[in-house]
């Protein structure tokens, strides 16, 4: 006869096989993680700005060379009037740049060249790392003209491609984050 004693509470119905039970979503375990961000300045994100379109400058010119020929026949030596082959030329160079800048912060985590020099990187307002979405939107809205002068403006530099995707850039030293 069994001890009834060894029984520690009700005996749980095991799940028919094949059927996964979905558990109860819990807290995660560093939700009591504090997190402070320790923001760039603007020599730091000045520093980014420059070595970000030197290192852009080579990549276009190797990007250039490779689609170079295809380009000035498709634009140049068709029907196509001066202006409009000039507007093509810019818009190219503009989605080229958003090309770019949202790659290189995509697949390195929100750090590109001039944010590895300084120790900076974009990360999300808990401190996460941005996602690849968001390092897209971050390179689309550099295009805009006039985009780099919003840096200038206010007592911490963010500009607006930092406040339009909810992104801060940060130095990691300092910083403490979850990701």
């Amino acid at each position: 006869m069994p001890d009834s004693s060894l029984a520690a509470g009700p005996v749980e119905e095991a799940e028919p096989e094949g059927n996964i039970k979905m558990m109860e979503p819990e807290e995660h375990i560093l939700s009591d993680f504090e997190v402070e961000l320790d923001p760039a300045n603007r020599n730091l994100r000045f520093v980014n700005f420059i070595v970000d379109r030197l290192l852009f400058y080579f990549f276009s010119r190797a990007f250039n060379i490779l689609w170079g020929k295809f380009l000035r026949i498709a634009l140049y030596e068709t029907e196509t009037d001066r202006y409009t082959a000039l507007t093509i030329n810019l818009l190219y160079a503009l989605f080229l740049y958003a090309f770019f800048m949202g790659l290189t912060e995509g697949l390195f985590r929100g750090k590109t060249l001039g944010k590895v020099f300084t120790g900076t990187r974009a990360v999300n307002p808990d401190g996460s790392p941005i996602s690849m979405k968001t390092a897209f939107l971050r390179g689309l809205s550099r295009v805009v003209p006039f985009e780099p002068f919003s840096a200038f403006g206010g007592d911490w530099p963010r500009p607006w491609h930092d406040k339009w995707t909810d992104t801060y850039v940060i130095v990691e030293k300092t910083s403490v984050t979850r990701g």
